[in-house]
């Protein structure tokens, strides 16, 4: 996900919705320092994050990350899929990057 388009898209959209800042923090469960960065390009929120950001602005994941619609991008199942990873620790996503692997081989044969 690109900083600039990211940040633009959120500071577009929340200014759209009328929100503020403070408000989207609050919302967000995270300092208003830590919003502020997401919409300055400073830092990139979680995917897990970034779909609530998505919920609360009611805008298309993929929209929001990328300004365009999501035609051959991920689809809901895939981006729930990533965000189940995202949280799993280390060593289990380690043992997820080893079975696809493994799949990968089999399907070959």
């Amino acid at each position: 996900m690109s900083n600039s388009t990211f940040s633009r898209n959120l500071r577009s959209f929340r200014t759209a919705r009328g929100l503020t800042q403070a408000e989207m923090s609050r919302q967000l469960h995270v300092q208003r320092q830590t919003y502020c960065n997401y919409e300055n390009g400073h830092r990139l929120p979680s995917l897990e994050m970034t779909a609530q950001i998505a919920g609360i602005l009611d805008v298309d994941l993929q929209i929001l990350i990328t300004g365009r619609p999501g035609k051959g991008l991920l689809e809901d199942d895939d981006i729930r899929i990533l965000i189940e990873y995202q949280q799993l620790p280390a060593g289990a996503r380690a043992n997820v990057r080893k079975y696809i692997q493994l799949q990968k081989k089999l399907t070959k044969l």
